[in-house]
């Protein structure tokens, strides 16, 4: 039953009078190898230790293609691109291990050593462009949140007519260079929950100022206008279509 732990396959020659040794899954063999050439050794003695398995050898090269497939995988994705390149790393790490474990154990493992060794590579390219992704990312999200410097003037109060009330202004744009608006307005009427309405104003110059006006449906002449926050571009939406 002990034997059967262990499969078939060369290992390191208890005996050293060879590089390695043909186990059958029983016992040691008389088959022999020396720099990758095969020859007949004498009769083996009767007793000898089983050798070790080579699945933790194995492992290591599994492992290093399993990681830096995932790291392919995942590398482009913003933010988690920086746990991909560690995983790229250490599939080359794991991938090395790998290759000194399948040269003792004749070669067993060294596919997946090899190509995670291989694919380490693509994963760190991918992860650069993980980065650059994610920088423009954070740029997009930052002009949604921070449009730039701007002045914003309100025509107090908003007028109502036939039931619909208009609120309007202007907004001018303070920066060096071109900005998209979005102007969040609220209407209040008297008795009835307020109404959000966002008003886009894209392309305005640096110095120009443009004109906005907003407007909802009222059921009262009493209502209050304001604006509730100025916000840029929607991330990843072409404001010129």
């Amino acid at each position: 039953m002990e034997g059967r732990a262990t499969p078939s396959g060369w290992y390191t020659d208890p005996w050293r009078r060879s590089e390695y040794r043909y186990f059958n899954g029983v016992q040691w063999t008389s088959d022999v190898a020396i720099d990758g050439q095969r020859y007949v050794d004498l009769p083996t003695q009767p007793h000898a230790p089983q050798p070790a398995s080579p699945t933790a050898s194995r492992g290591l090269a599994v492992t290093s293609f399993v990681t830096a497939a995932a790291a392919v995988l995942l590398g482009w994705v913003p933010f988690i691109f920086v746990l991909a390149a560690c995983a790229a790393i250490a599939a080359i790490v794991f991938g090395l291990l790998g290759l000194g474990a399948a040269r003792r154990q004749v070669g067993q493992g060294r596919g997946f050593a090899v190509a995670g060794l291989a694919l380490s590579p693509v994963a760190l390219a991918v992860c650069v462009g993980g980065f650059f992704f994610t920088t423009a990312v954070l740029r997009d999200f930052n002009d949604l949140v921070e449009p730039g410097p701007f002045e914003l003037a309100e025509e107090q109060p908003c007028t109502a007519d036939n039931g619909r009330v208009t609120f309007r202004g202007t907004i001018r744009n303070l920066d060096d260079r071109a900005r998209d608006y979005r102007i969040v307005v609220e209407i209040s009427n008297a008795g009835e929950q307020a109404k959000v309405t966002m008003v886009r104003v894209p392309g305005v110059g640096p110095g120009q100022t443009e004109q906005w006006s907003s407007s909802a449906i009222a059921s009262s002449s009493s209502v209050v206008c304001r604006v509730t926050d100025v916000l840029g571009p929607l991330p990843f939406v072409d404001e010129q279509s």
